[in-house]
């Protein structure tokens, strides 16, 4: 991890608290090393996240070695790129997969409360990328009289491999 010399811009009264700041600029694992430096030097992390790693919306930070280790730190502000984020190829079938593990994990135990929650916020989605792969390949299925979702789930695999392919 380097470290960057960069310009601040304060009034005098906020002088003081330039060196309580600690910025992360990149994916889970940058902003995992952030969070436990800025809990360990007493310091308010600023997250820049530049993958769908969800580092910056939790409370702890993941290193990996020979096995997992949660370390406790606390959550960063998360600010959104002010800058185009280009991902090469890998990283983002990465960090797609990673985003729909992160679904599926919730699925498997919310509550059917919080599945209207997510399928709200998914029609969100919708609404501002239209649906193309997975439900387009569906169509075929719901017409025949088999439900939406069941139809979705039996081409999914398919549609994922399409998507992203490993």
């Amino acid at each position: 991890m380097k470290e960057y010399n960069i310009k601040v811009f304060t009034c005098p009264e906020n002088e003081k608290h330039i060196n309580d700041i600690v910025i992360a600029i990149g994916g889970g694992a940058i902003i995992d090393k952030a969070k436990i430096y800025a809990k360990e030097n007493n310091k308010h992390c600023i997250a820049i996240p530049t993958t769908g790693a969800g580092a910056t919306e939790t409370t702890h930070a993941v290193v990996w070695g020979d096995e997992k280790i949660n370390v406790e730190t606390n959550k960063p502000s998360t600010v959104l790129p002010f800058f185009d984020v280009n991902l090469p190829r890998e990283v983002r079938t990465n960090t797609c997969y990673d985003i729909i593990g992160h679904l599926v994990d919730y699925l498997n135990t919310c509550t059917d409360n919080e599945i209207v929650g997510v399928g709200i916020y998914m029609g969100k989605l919708i609404e501002q990328r239209p649906t193309n792969i997975t439900h387009k390949a569906s169509y075929p299925l719901t017409l025949k009289g088999i439900p939406h979702g069941r139809a979705v789930g039996m081409v999914l695999k398919d549609s994922l491999d399409k998507a992203f392919p490993l």
